[in-house]
């Protein structure tokens, strides 16, 4: 995100972190929907239970609803990103 920060201006991009979606839903949903100039829609907050095919990797987790279980879970590998990080520098940000 550090190369989208210093290279676009705040009008052409929002960004938006997992947890705040998942821990209020509604507020970065609307939040988003404005930015992107859309009225807010009830099935937005639902977006599982559309009926609509899909087609991608992670079509069966876009039936489910948010769930907060993903959260943090890169943390057990603790040190083993440490070389990943140094190898990437400022760009790990």
């Amino acid at each position: 995100m550090s190369h989208w920060r210093k290279h676009l201006p705040m009008t052409q991009f929002m960004e938006v972190s997992y947890e705040g979606i998942v821990f209020n839903q509604e507020e970065e949903t609307r939040k988003l929907l404005k930015f992107c100039g859309l009225e807010f829609e009830e099935a937005c907050l639902n977006f599982h239970e559309n009926e609509a095919p899909v087609s991608t990797a992670s079509s069966v987790q876009v039936r489910k609803p948010l769930y907060s279980g993903s959260i943090g879970r890169w943390k057990k590998y603790g040190s083993k990103l440490d070389h990943l990080r140094n190898a990437l520098g400022d760009l790990a940000d």
